[in-house]
């Protein structure tokens, strides 16, 4: 399950990247009444780092390996205004989206970053 769920979050982050967006995560998945909660930006998130300042997000996520560094989500920079429980004006670095908070807490970022908390971005 936790393998599907990160397919339609993987599916709706390319197609929203793309311009497009698939009906139903249905569509992508197969499983009838399955829910596309991707395309809303909801999940929870390892916050590993947040700024006023795109570019200094950008320079924390490559310090701690880039985009494709973490849980299997990946790191990217949020701008918070596009997540309904961030703080809007921010840009975080976060790990995610995640189906649960147990999967988003299983992350072993605290080694690495100390002050990484977990949210949820709905």
């Amino acid at each position: 399950m936790i393998k599907t769920v990160r397919n339609i979050f993987a599916a709706g982050m390319l197609a929203a990247a793309f311009g497009g967006a698939p009906a139903s995560a249905e569509s992508i998945t197969g499983i009838p009444g399955a829910y596309d909660v991707a395309f809303a930006g909801c999940g929870w998130y390892v916050v590993l780092g947040c700024s006023q300042n795109f570019n200094a997000g950008a320079q924390t996520m490559n310090r701690l390996g880039g985009p494709f560094a973490g849980g299997g989500a990946g790191l990217k920079v949020a701008n918070t205004n596009e997540y309904p429980n961030f703080r809007n004006g921010w840009y975080c670095v976060v790990d995610g989206p995640y189906f649960s908070q147990g999967e988003a807490q299983s992350i072993a970022w605290r080694e690495a970053v100390p002050d990484a908390y977990v949210k949820n971005g709905c």
